[in-house]
């Protein structure tokens, strides 16, 4: 039985969450590609073709891409606030390390805390525009309550129950 090949949205993937289990469960870059080779089922070439060799550029890569995920921020993709909290719900499931390292790295005066801060506050700002009639305050209220619902892994049900009104 021959392996299906991956395609590159599968291969982004696949490198960019088994980078950040790695993160979580070893350590600031304390692994190598050959780790994240044997973690993410890509190999070795395939990842420094999409991402190269340079550790710090494939951790860069893999936040970026994950936590455009996470916030919904390509511009071309946004989505009303059920949908997109379904889709990280969803998301979740296969990719659990991203709000960990959300968690832990939010508040940080890191280059990733900034890359968080920076998708958080486009965000809140496409909150905004979706609900004009909201004050800033009711927006990040609204967001909050996305994030314990992404915390609390809510089921859609539960989703539709606590936004109602949105």
């Amino acid at each position: 039985m021959s392996k299906r090949t991956k395609n590159k949205d599968e291969v982004y993937f696949s490198v960019c969450n088994a980078v950040l289990r790695l993160e979580v469960n070893r350590g600031h870059l304390k692994w190598t590609v050959s780790d994240l080779s044997r973690f993410s089922g890509i190999t070795r070439s395939l990842i420094y073709y999409y991402f190269g060799k340079d550790k710090d550029d494939i951790l860069e890569h893999s936040y970026r891409y994950m936590v455009g995920i996470f916030f919904n921020s390509d511009p071309n993709s946004k989505m009303g606030l059920h949908e997109r909290l379904k889709k990280i719900l969803s998301d979740l499931v296969h990719m659990p390390y991203i709000f960990v390292l959300y968690y832990l790295e939010k508040n940080k005066d890191s280059y990733f805390g900034k890359i968080i801060k920076k998708a958080e506050s486009e965000l809140l700002a496409h909150l905004e525009e979706l609900y004009p009639k909201y004050s800033k305050e009711q927006v990040f209220e609204l967001y909050l309550k996305e994030l314990g619902a992404i915390a609390f892994q809510a089921s859609s049900a539960q989703v539709e129950s606590c936004f109602p009104d949105i």
